[in-house]
């Protein structure tokens, strides 16, 4: 099994290839230049590293958001050309849930929380078994962390961000060790081999929308507009 991984959902990008029962490449950058200046360059590095031909690879994962909008964008779109060119299935995970993956094994509940810009969150809430306790959702950090009654292990940038909100809220929380922050492509390598591997499936590829959880700030706006044009119009 020969697997590529790419994470593209925040200002830092990264790959890693599994390579027939072990992973060859990891590339991790803190980058300010773009996705699409970077990312393919980055996945031609990997491939040759391994000695591998992208016709051999045999799953693509990606993080598909929540995260930065446009990121997220050139990921799904690059992850897609990948496999609708040579006929490789696609697996799309959620960032809350490769980040909540760092930190286990844990006997902490894990909350994820993420930067979403605009002073607030996107968050999710899960056992120590991966379990969904509160499903991923986008809220500012008083509103999501209102809901927090459990012990609990926090995962993401949302954390040292919004850490004197968490203080207000009275949470029985550790937070986890700095390495465990970063959405790492070899994290999806982990989740996807406990899964079964999916069949090719050009429908499903080619219909994948990205994750974003919520409106971006252009369609709030326009919504916005529409809302007001129709209520000037009665």
């Amino acid at each position: 099994m020969n697997i590529l991984a790419l994470s593209t959902t925040s200002t830092s990008g990264s790959i890693a290839i599994y390579k027939a029962d072990h992973i060859s490449y990891i590339n991790h950058l803190d980058i300010k230049t773009t996705h699409s200046e970077r990312l393919l360059p980055q996945i031609e590095a990997g491939l040759k590293n391994s000695k591998l031909d992208i016709s051999e690879i045999n799953l693509v994962t990606l993080a598909n958001g929540p995260g930065s909008f446009t990121s997220i964008r050139i990921g799904l779109a690059t992850a897609k050309g990948i496999c609708l060119a040579n006929e490789i299935p696609l697996e799309p995970i959620n960032t809350l849930e490769m980040l909540a993956h760092n930190v286990i094994p844990t006997h902490r509940n894990i909350l994820t929380i993420i930067d979403a810009k605009m002073s607030e969150v996107y968050a999710a809430l899960f056992t120590p078994e991966m379990q969904v306790l509160i499903a991923a959702r986008n809220s500012t950090p008083k509103q999501f962390l209102s809901m927090i009654d459990v012990p609990v292990i926090i995962v993401g940038d949302g954390g040292k961000l919004y850490k004197q909100e968490i203080l207000d809220n009275g949470i029985d929380f550790l937070f986890c060790q700095e390495h465990q922050n970063v959405p790492l492509a070899s994290t999806l390598i982990s989740i996807v081999l406990e899964r079964e591997i999916p069949e090719y499936d050009f429908n499903q590829i080619s219909s994948l929308e990205p994750y974003y959880l919520r409106k971006s700030q252009a369609e709030l706006i326009r919504n916005e507009k529409i809302k007001k044009k129709r209520e000037n119009e009665k």
